[in-house]
């Protein structure tokens, strides 16, 4: 009997024992979570945008001191496959598509921004903003937006007689002048898979309007989903003449034979295509406003950037310009205040500066003549696409592969 007492308060010392051993553990989880400073995320950012970013917040941060880290998210995978690493962020800043549609969807109920920014926006950024059901709060807030365009260089302009760039023609018909002064004129950054693919999508939508952007954005969609096969996407997305990319394809190829895209245009990178600016092997050149600030002031202020062109009307159109925007993945009064000050109109003119991209409010100063440009041509047209590298959660081997397939599409076309 002694020895039956003896092991029950045995056995009832270590179960309290354990018990209180993992309650100390549970208060020292607790205790470490609540010591840790809040984590700033980063996802789908260029390096040079999300360093002027971190500039501003910390410029803010000067005199209010409070403790933060920052984190950067692998973005040649997808978000969705680092929901964890959102989810335990106190703030997420991403880019417009599938990645903010995502982090919309990761945040905590209570997290959210006042819409009172908005009296001071246009209505094509207004309606780029993620909103609750009942569209009272804001879940994920626009605070910066890119645009693609097409950048020309002015003393060739003006070697050309031409009056004016205004359309399609116009611009094919001073590639052929130039191309008796300088050869292939024409150049992207082809080998850049994102911006090879923002490429394709932007053409669509001048050339056939956002129905036909959308419908390429579904394809791609449905093929990720079913299973990923890039050379059958590509002849879908391509060569029937109803394909979303057909007259896109058409039109880079007839430029490609005609000898006014340079070839190596699909083996550039985005340095390359500094270089050729730089060297004046280039006098015409797709890129983004982003991409635009990359390359050397002495370069640059040759060319004049233009939108391109549509036979549509800016009330039919949806502009490719990416938005850079803050998603609060947790309830912090603190860093509310901040994404707050981003939105302010001395923060919007901090962000605008340091970064080069154009500012969502409609009414505060710019940096220069092509992020106010570029704000007005947003504010212009209608809700911005995101970029058909971004519309679906891919990962960059899967873009990489799609922009392969679809740049040796116009190649063949071009030989026929």
């Amino acid at each position: 009997m002694k020895n039956i007492v003896k092991k029950f308060l045995s056995d009832k010392k270590t179960v309290c024992i354990s018990a209180c051993t993992l309650f100390a553990l549970i208060l020292f989880v607790v205790i470490f979570n609540l010591l840790k400073p809040p984590v700033i995320a980063f996802y789908g950012i260029e390096e040079s945008t999300k360093n002027s970013i971190i500039k501003t917040i910390d410029d803010w941060n000067n005199s209010i001191n409070l403790k933060y880290k920052y984190k950067t998210l692998d973005s040649s995978k997808t978000l969705e496959s680092q929901a964890y690493s959102v989810k335990n962020c106190t703030i997420l800043f991403t880019v417009s598509g599938a990645a903010v549609k995502k982090a919309s969807s990761l945040a905590h109920k209570k997290s959210y921004i006042s819409k009172s920014p908005f009296s001071e926006m246009t209505s094509s950024i207004r309606s780029s903003a993620i909103t609750n059901e009942e569209n009272t709060r804001v879940i994920a807030m626009p605070l910066l937006s890119d645009h693609f365009e097409i950048d020309i260089d002015l003393g060739a302009f003006n070697r050309s007689k031409l009056r004016s760039i205004a359309t399609w023609n116009d611009i094919e018909k001073f590639l052929s002048v130039e191309s008796k002064i300088t050869k292939n004129p024409l150049i992207f950054a082809g080998k850049d898979a994102p911006t090879a693919l923002d490429l394709y999508g932007a053409l669509v939508e001048a050339f056939d309007g956002t129905a036909e952007y959308l419908k390429a954005v579904e394809m791609i969609e449905k093929n990720k989903n079913e299973s990923w096969n890039p050379p059958l996407l590509a002849e879908t997305l391509c060569d029937d003449y109803n394909s979303p990319l057909y007259s896109t394809v058409d039109n880079l190829s007839k430029w490609y034979q005609k000898g006014l895209l340079n070839k190596e245009s699909f083996n550039l990178t985005k340095n390359d295509v500094n270089e050729f600016l730089k060297a004046r092997l280039a006098s015409s050149v797709f890129m983004s406003l982003e991409q635009h600030r990359k390359v050397d002031n002495a370069t640059i202020e040759r060319f004049s950037s233009i939108y391109l062109p549509s036979q549509k009307s800016a009330g039919e159109r949806n502009f490719t310009a990416k938005i850079i925007y803050a998603v609060p993945q947790k309830k912090n009064a603190d860093f509310t205040k901040m994404i707050m000050y981003l939105l302010s109109t001395q923060g919007q003119e901090q962000l605008s500066r340091n970064t080069g991209l154009a500012p969502v409010l409609a009414h505060c100063k710019t940096p220069d003549r092509q992020s106010d440009d570029a704000r007005y041509w947003i504010a212009a047209t209608n809700t911005p696409l995101a970029g058909l590298s971004r519309e679906v959660d891919l990962t960059l081997e899967q873009k990489q592969d799609l922009a392969k397939e679809i740049g040796a599409k116009i190649k063949v076309k071009a030989l026929k």
